[in-house]
C-alpha cells in the first residue's frame, strides 16, 4: 500500500510540475543564435523582452549545410532541456518577431489557462497548410505546419521530438540535397499527424525580413506566416491539378 502511495504521489507531482497555466509559468526559453549575428542577438532579446519571458542564448551550430546545422541546434536545445529536467522549453530562433505582442500574450495566456494538460507542442508561429482543426479562439490543431520560428514543448514529449529530430538528421546527412523532405520542420510532419500539436491564432508572430544564413539570401515570409488558410495557394495548386 505504501509503495502504491509513493507511485501515485510521484505521478501527481510530475503532472503538477509539468503544467503551464499561464505565460508567467514559462521559465525556460532558449534562443538560437550564430555568434557572428550580433544584430540578431540584440533583435531577439528585444523581442523576448516584449512578452516578458526569461531567456538564455544557445550558440547555434554552424555547418556548410544550413538546414543540417539548424536541425542539430534544435536537437541540442531539446537535449539540454531534458538533461536539466525542465518541465517545458520554449525554443525560438533569433529572427522571431512579434507583430502584436500584447495580443499574442493575451492569446497565449488564455491558451495556457484553458489547455493545461491536453497538448504536446505549441507552435507560437508557423507557415501552416490545410487541413487543420479549429479548436477555440486561441488555437488550431495542425497537421502540416512548418518553420521553427518558435515553439513550446512539454517534458513528456521531449523523447518523441528528439527521436524525430535525430532520424531526420540521419536522412539529411545521407541525402543533403533533400532538405525539402528531411529538414527539421518538414520531418516533424509525421508527428503532427497523430500527436497534439497546436498553433496560436491569430497569427501574429513571424520571421523578421532579413538575410538568412541558411538560405543565403534575404527572405520575407511575413505574408505566408500570417495566412492560416493559404486559399490563394490552394487555388493555384488546384488549377495545376487539372
Amino acid at each position: 500500500m505504501f509503495k502504491n502511495f509513493l507511485v501515485k504521489s510521484y505521478i501527481m507531482s510530475v503532472s503538477v510540475t509539468e503544467q503551464i497555466e499561464g505565460i508567467t509559468d514559462i521559465k525556460h526559453t532558449l534562443y538560437i543564435n550564430l555568434s557572428n549575428r550580433v544584430d540578431r542577438k540584440q533583435h531577439v532579446e528585444n523581442e523576448l523582452a516584449k512578452i516578458g519571458v526569461p531567456y538564455e542564448r544557445f550558440n547555434a551550430i554552424k555547418l556548410p549545410n544550413g538546414a543540417l546545422g539548424c536541425s542539430m541546434s534544435h536537437l541540442k536545445c531539446l537535449q539540454i532541456a531534458k538533461e536539466k529536467g525542465w518541465s517545458h522549453v520554449f525554443i525560438c530562433e533569433d529572427d522571431i518577431q512579434f507583430l502584436d505582442s500584447e495580443l499574442f500574450k493575451k492569446q497565449l495566456d488564455t491558451f495556457l489557462k484553458n489547455h493545461t494538460d491536453d497538448w504536446d507542442v505549441l507552435l507560437v508561429a508557423g507557415n501552416n497548410m490545410p487541413p487543420y482543426i479549429p479548436i477555440d479562439e486561441t488555437c488550431v490543431q495542425v497537421k502540416q505546419c512548418q518553420t521553427t520560428t518558435g515553439y513550446i514543448v512539454k517534458q513528456h514529449y521531449y523523447d518523441s521530438l528528439i527521436d524525430n529530430f535525430k532520424l531526420g538528421i540521419q536522412y539529411l546527412m545521407r541525402e543533403p540535397h533533400k532538405h525539402v523532405l528531411y529538414a527539421i520542420d518538414k520531418y516533424w510532419f509525421f508527428l503532427q499527424q497523430h500527436d497534439r500539436w497546436f498553433l496560436i491564432i491569430p497569427l501574429t508572430v513571424v520571421q523578421r525580413t532579413d538575410y538568412s544564413d541558411i538560405e543565403k539570401r534575404i527572405v520575407n515570409y511575413k505574408r505566408i506566416m500570417t495566412d492560416l488558410d493559404k486559399q490563394q495557394l490552394m487555388q493555384r495548386m488546384g488549377k495545376h491539378c487539372f
